[in-house]
């Protein structure tokens, strides 16, 4: 069944407040402005326990060896005081992403539809929206659609014009006419002009926002069953419907090309 979409727009800082009550909380009682200096006295303080106890390890009697459940016990603390340093850090950056407005405009994706760097699409309620674009019109546009074990489940031609094009996969394997199980999907896309000729084309990651959450120093997007940076966004757009047939819209879906 060929399906196609309705056309959419394409050093230690003092505790301040972050204007939110419950992070104002965290802040003061964890002080996560010193989780650099707790770092550094941590590693510090492991590494003369090293020393120490190499010295004692050499110079013991060995009648009366030194008891190992002693410096276990020891090796124990340091580890639960990393974990509680490497949590304070987490806190800080969890707040410093809150101060820039990072949560918020995170947040503003949910729900959402974006197309980002990538070429993923999540194959869910009978389809799939995937997305493309040629630097030039194109004479073919060989599309091919693959599961997350780069299994080929569907192959098919594509919409031939320059910029942006869009296609929605019916979920329907065109090598034995299966439906595919609902999960992420993979487009390529490989266009050549009348000559013959390579023409430059990008794919790009299309599907409902499912989720947020901060890595390292950016947020990150749950789209499609793939993680994509904020950054990589290139367009918010409502969710894909599909209708009729119209210009840069197509493809593939049933038994394909």
């Amino acid at each position: 069944m060929v399906s196609t979409l309705l056309d959419t727009p394409a050093a230690t800082s003092p505790i301040t407040s972050t204007g939110n009550a419950n992070l104002d909380l965290i802040n003061a009682a964890r002080n996560p402005g010193q989780s650099e200096a707790g770092t550094q006295k941590l590693a510090d303080d492991f590494d003369q326990f090293l020393t120490l106890l190499t010295t004692q390890l050499k110079n013991q009697d060995p009648t009366d060896p030194l008891d190992t459940n002693e410096f276990t016990n020891q090796l124990v603390q340091f580890s639960i005081a990393e974990q509680s340093v490497a949590q304070n850090a987490n806190l800080e950056k969890l707040i410093e992403l809150q101060e820039s407005g990072a949560f918020d405009s995170a947040l503003n994706y949910i729900g959402r539809e974006v197309e980002a760097t990538g070429n993923a699409g999540e194959l869910a309620g009978g389809f799939a929206p995937f997305a493309y674009e040629l630097d030039a019109p194109a004479n073919t546009v060989s599309l091919v659609i693959t599961d997350g074990a780069g299994r080929a489940v569907f192959s098919g031609q594509g919409a031939k014009e320059s910029g942006k094009n869009r296609v929605v996969w019916d979920g329907v394997n065109s090598f034995n006419g299966v439906d595919e199980p609902e999960g992420t999907y993979f487009i390529n896309v490989i266009a050549r002009n009348a000559a013959g000729e390579t023409v430059t084309s990008r794919t790009l990651t299309t599907g409902l926002v499912t989720g947020a959450q901060a890595q390292g120093d950016e947020m990150v997007l749950t789209v499609a069953g793939t993680s994509v940076k904020v950054s990589d966004v290139r367009a918010v757009n409502l969710p894909t419907t599909i209708v009729g047939t119209s210009g840069n819209n197509s493809v593939a879906g049933g038994s394909g090309n």
